[in-house]
């Protein structure tokens, strides 16, 4: 072989390598929303509301400047988004009688736990999914695990050394 064929077939497989984990990062993130979309369509009435109960007593505001969680006991717990270092899921064995399910943000100065099944928990994902190297994956694998885990979909770290032109 010359060097312009070894030339020609090295950027032919770099090519299809970029091809093929676009398609993955792709399929993993439609994937993670029709279970999301799934989830929501088995826990709301046919008027929208949501019915899976203790989980759509927490209630979720997702606003420009942060998310906050209000718990069925008063308390608050929020983040601001220029402030959010993590996100993780976190898996409990404690289902399907209780949620086992949860979103976990963490800031440096703040952060909360949100149960999947919360009111207003899709708002939650579409704005989580936006973030720049976020793992739609993680979401795919906790929905199928009955055991205590702990899943990094986030990280802000990974994120900042992400290249500019890979976001």
């Amino acid at each position: 072989m010359n060097p312009s064929e070894v030339i020609f077939l090295a950027a032919g497989a770099a090519i299809a390598f970029v091809a093929i984990w676009l398609l993955e990062s792709w399929a993993a993130k439609r994937l993670a929303n029709r279970l999301v979309a799934q989830v929501l369509s088995n826990t709301t009435t046919g008027d929208g509301g949501p019915k899976l109960t203790p989980e759509s007593d927490f209630v979720v505001d997702v606003s420009d400047d942060g998310v906050s969680c209000s718990r069925p006991d008063g308390t608050n717990e929020s983040v601001k988004w220029d402030d959010l270092r993590k996100v993780e899921i976190l898996t409990t064995d404690e289902g399907p009688y209780a949620p086992d399910v949860f979103w976990v943000l963490c800031g440096s100065t703040g952060g909360c736990v949100v149960p999947w099944g919360a009111t207003g928990e899709k708002e939650l994902m579409d704005r989580l999914q936006a973030l720049p190297g976020f793992r739609s994956d993680a979401i795919v694998n906790a929905a199928s695990l009955t055991t205590c885990n702990q899943l990094l979909c986030w990280d802000s770290a990974e994120a900042d050394a992400e290249p500019r032109n890979a976001r």
